[in-house]
């Protein structure tokens, strides 16, 4: 996939890594990465950004499997708050706490969100309504409203959607695949 689409940044969860594993085992090296591994078996998030992009780690959360990369842009002043996150399905609301007091909105007009993962909610619809009486449904849906996200794809993978939303810029959609 990547050779296809020749893409400039890379984002994935359950990646199953662990420190033992070098990032050139398993990543091409014209891309610089950042990973969130999880301590045991399975899960996993990472991010990959061509080595060409002027990029740096935001930051990486401790106890949950998140991980924030900033992008810059063409133009100098803008640049993208990229954050991957990964709920495990037994996992409660404080994934989706930590991550909405993360990503919360700042009002810096020049900062544009692309944040994506696996919560692994299946049957949530962010565009319409909270999917159930999920809380962690309502908080998520809650970040995605309050701060004018847009969800940008809508692909099942593995029976699970795997969810991408983006700051209000509907240019950003057609560049954005699974």
């Amino acid at each position: 996939m990547i050779d296809t689409y020749n893409t400039d940044v890379v984002i994935g969860t359950e990646s199953w890594l662990s420190g033992e594993i070098n990032d050139a085992e398993i990543f091409r090296d014209n891309y610089i990465t950042f990973r969130r591994d999880r301590c045991s078996r399975c899960g996993g998030v990472f991010i990959c950004v061509k080595n060409y992009i002027d990029c740096r780690e935001l930051w990486t959360d401790e106890v949950f499997e998140m991980i924030a990369v900033e992008v810059k842009g063409r133009n100098p002043k803008f640049a993208w708050e990229v954050v991957e996150d990964y709920r495990a399905p037994n996992e409660d609301m404080q994934v989706t706490e930590r991550l909405a007091a993360r990503t919360e909105f700042t009002g810096n007009s020049t900062k544009r969100s692309i944040i994506t993962g696996d919560l692994n909610l299946p049957y949530a619809d962010w565009n319409r309504n909270a999917g159930g009486n999920s809380g962690t449904q309502a908080l998520i849906y809650s970040l995605v409203r309050e701060n004018g996200y847009i969800q940008v794809i809508e692909n099942q993978t593995r029976g699970m959607l795997y969810w991408t939303f983006t700051w209000s810029d509907p240019k950003v959609q057609s560049h954005l695949a699974v």
